[in-house]
C-alpha cells in the first residue's frame, strides 16, 4: 500500500492572495480563529479578520504566546471549542502555523495556513515539531493530514527580513544533503525517487537564483526568482517530506539544531540557520571532500548564514561542547540515521572542526 501525504488542500501562491482570505473560507466554516503574535496582527492579521468581516464571517483573533508547545495547543483548543470555532488559521512563522495545525487536526477542524516567511515549509507540511514551554524540542508530530488550504502572498514574504529567506533556503538544500545520505543503500521506490530528485532539483535552484532573490528582498522586490524561492522553500521541501515520509529522511544537520534548542543562548538563531552548521558537521562526519565542504560554506557566506557556533549565540566552552555532542548524539537522535555509526567523540571533534572552517571563511569576508 502507498501511503502519502502529496499537498494541501489547495496551495495558493499569489500576490496579494491575503487580502481575498474571504473568498475562500465559505466551503470551510463560518466561524474562523486567526492565530498570530503581536507583530504579525500589527503588520497584515488586522487586515485579514477585516476581510474576513466583510466576506460575513465572524472571525475571532487569538495571540499566540510563541512556543509550539502541548500547553498553547490545548489551550488554543479549550479557546476553539468555547468560541464554536470552526476553522483553524494559522498565520505568520513556522511555530504559529504549526501550532493552528495541530490544533485544528485534534479538533477535527479545517486548517488555513498564511505565512509571513518563507523560513520553512510549515505552511504546507504535516509534521509539528513540538516543544517544551521553555523552548526546548522534545519531538516531531506526524499529523494525520495536511493543511486544507495554504495562502502564500509573495508580497507580504518580500517585506519580512532577508535572514528569514536566507534561513529557508538553507533548510530547502539540507533536504538534499540529508535525504542523499538517509537513503543511501535502501531500496528506493518510485516516491522516494520522486523526493530524491526534487530535493536535488531544489538544491540546484537555491544555487542558481538565491543570491538573486535575496538581493531582491533587500530591497523588498517580489521578482520572479523571488517568488520561485518561495516554491522551494515551502512547496517542494514540504513535498518532498511528504513524498519521503519514512525513507527521505532528515539527519544530523536537524540532530544539531534541535540539540541547540537546550541552549537557551541559541534560540535567538532561526531553525535553518542552525540547520546550516549542522549540514557542515555531517559533511564532516561524512567525511566529504573539503572541497565541497568549502564550497558549501563560501555560498552560505554569501547568503549571510552564520557559520560559526558563536554567531548561531552559542558560547564555546569544553562543557558546553560536551554537552552538545551528547544531546545530538541522544539514543532518539536522528543523528542515528547515518548509514554508519555515530558517537560523542565523532561529533566533538566534527562541530569543532564545522567552527574553525567557518571562522576561517568569515576572516576572509
Amino acid at each position: 500500500m502507498i501511503d502519502l501525504f502529496l499537498a494541501p488542500g489547495r496551495y495558493i501562491q499569489e500576490k496579494g492572495i491575503s487580502k481575498k482570505i474571504g473568498e475562500f473560507i465559505f466551503t470551510l466554516g463560518k466561524r474562523p480563529l486567526l492565530l498570530a503574535d503581536r507583530l504579525v496582527y500589527s503588520k497584515i492579521g488586522k487586515n485579514i479578520l477585516e476581510n474576513l468581516k466583510r466576506a460575513n464571517v465572524s472571525p475571532e483573533f487569538e495571540e499566540f504566546k510563541g512556543e509550539c508547545c502541548a500547553e498553547e495547543i490545548e489551550r488554543v483548543i479549550a479557546l476553539a471549542k468555547d468560541k464554536d470555532i470552526d476553522v483553524m488559521v494559522g498565520c505568520g512563522g513556522g511555530k504559529a502555523l504549526d501550532t493552528a495545525k495541530t490544533a485544528g487536526v485534534n479538533l477535527h477542524l479545517p486548517i488555513i495556513t498564511v505565512p509571513t516567511s518563507a523560513a520553512t515549509c510549515s505552511a504546507w507540511s504535516f509534521i509539528a515539531p513540538l516543544y517544551s514551554k521553555e523552548g526546548v524540542y522534545l519531538k516531531t508530530s506526524n499529523l494525520e493530514r495536511n493543511p486544507n488550504l495554504a495562502l502564500i502572498d509573495p508580497e507580504i514574504i518580500a517585506q519580512a527580513p532577508v535572514r528569514l529567506l536566507s534561513a529557508g533556503m538553507a533548510d530547502a538544500q539540507a533536504k538534499w544533503y540529508e535525504a542523499r545520505i538517509s537513503t543511501q543503500g535502501i531500496k528506493k521506490d518510485l516516491a522516494t525517487q520522486a523526493a530524491l530528485d526534487l530535493a536535488k532539483k531544489s538544491f540546484d535552484l537555491v544555487k542558481s537564483i538565491g543570491l538573486r532573490a535575496k538581493r531582491d528582498v533587500e530591497r523588498e522586490r517580489c521578482s520572479s526568482e523571488l517568488e520561485e524561492i518561495i516554491e522551494v522553500n515551502i512547496l517542494l521541501t514540504g513535498l518532498i517530506g511528504g513524498l519521503g515520509r519514512g525513507r527521505c529522511r532528515s539527519s544530523a544537520a536537524h540532530a544539531f539544531n534541535y540539540a541547540m534548542t537546550s541552549f537557551t543562548e541559541t534560540r535567538t538563531s532561526l531553525h535553518g540557520e542552525k540547520v546550516a552548521f549542522g549540514v557542515a558537521m555531517m559533511l564532516i562526519l561524512e567525511k566529504r571532500s573539503k572541497e565541497e565542504i568549502e564550497e558549501f560554506l563560501r555560498f552560505y557566506s554569501l547568503l549571510g548564514l552564520p557559520l560559526t557556533l558563536k554567531r548561531l549565540g552559542f558560547v564555546k566552552n569544553e562543557n558546553n561542547l560536551v554537552r552538545l555532542a551528547e544531546e545530538i548524539c541522544k539514543k532518539e537522535s536522528n543523528v542515528h540515521r547515518l548509514p554508519f555509526p555515530v558517537n560523542k567523540n565523532m561529533v566533538h571533534q566534527a562541530l569543532l572542526e564545522a567552527n574553525t572552517r567557518g571562522e576561517g571563511i568569515e576572516e576572509e569576508n
